[in-house]
């Protein structure tokens, strides 16, 4: 059947069908279209066949934490084993056509560098791959942000819940915080996670940012600094409440570092 463009924009649904994604109304009208056309079937048969599939997709996945050490490694590798064939390649002796028909190893080694190199494809991906490595060595070689503070967060006396960790750096325009989070308490439906920064007298806070996960790693960014708001508390909020009055879940104390 030829593929009428107009027809699929005139009947979007066909995904939607395919994904369950439907609204009732939608869903009704759609599935009566179905019964007195030609194309639609033919399309959403296409769709329904990708989204048996999509639960067999690759789970996302971070990259290792050592990607870019390796990846600098192997053209650093590539880059000395290229300079030592060339040193190591023999003059050419003048001797029988046999001795010419036998290059050393070094000379082999040396030969498929070049032509590696003059082909355009490994050409373009040798330069990606230095041009990546160049990136990829100022990220690992470049200094750290200065570590302004550390904390160890509990729960409140009483509560046994929960535990966490937490460092915070010094970063352009304010401190960078990134807290390890351990079984915080299940959230209610429509409830969220606050970090903010105590001042001294408890009355100042100041919001690091919200988060949903229990377990895990989140990574905030604040004006608050930890030499002045010792003190982090995790709090459990929901929409229209005040964070003065939401519930404390952990709290830590500064260790500030010079």
């Amino acid at each position: 059947m030829v593929y009428d463009a107009q027809h699929a924009l005139e009947h979007p649904d066909a995904a939607g069908w395919a994904l369950g994604a439907l609204d009732p109304d939608d869903l009704a009208a759609f599935e009566e279209h179905l019964q007195s056309c030609e194309q639609c079937p033919a399309e959403a048969a296409e769709f329904a066949s990708v989204a048996r599939s999509l639960p067999l997709a690759a789970p996302a996945a971070e990259p290792p934490a050592d990607l870019d050490v390796k990846v600098v490694a192997a053209v650093q590798y590539a880059v000395m084993a290229e300079s030592a064939a060339r040193l190591t390649e023999p003059a050419a002796p003048a001797t029988t056509p046999q001795a010419e028909a036998k290059p050393s190893a070094a000379a082999k080694a040396h030969r498929w560098w070049h032509l590696h190199w003059i082909n355009p494809l490994f050409a373009a991906l040798a330069a990606a791959a230095v041009t990546a490595a160049a990136f990829l060595g100022a990220t690992v070689f470049e200094s750290a942000p200065a570590l302004a503070a550390t904390f160890t967060l509990r729960p409140p006396p009483g509560q046994v819940v929960g535990s966490a960790t937490a460092a915070a750096r010094i970063v352009t325009g304010g401190f960078q915080i990134k807290i390890d989070l351990k079984h915080l308490p299940r959230l209610g439906p429509g409830q969220f996670y606050e970090c903010v920064y105590v001042g001294q007298n408890g009355g100042e806070l100041v919001s690091a940012g919200t988060f949903s996960t229990s377990n895990g790693t989140v990574t905030m960014q604040s004006a608050a600094n930890p030499k002045k708001f010792k003190t982090i508390q995790i709090r459990r909020e929901q929409p229209g409440v005040d964070v003065q009055r939401a519930p404390v879940i952990l709290t830590g104390v500064a260790e500030t570092h010079s």
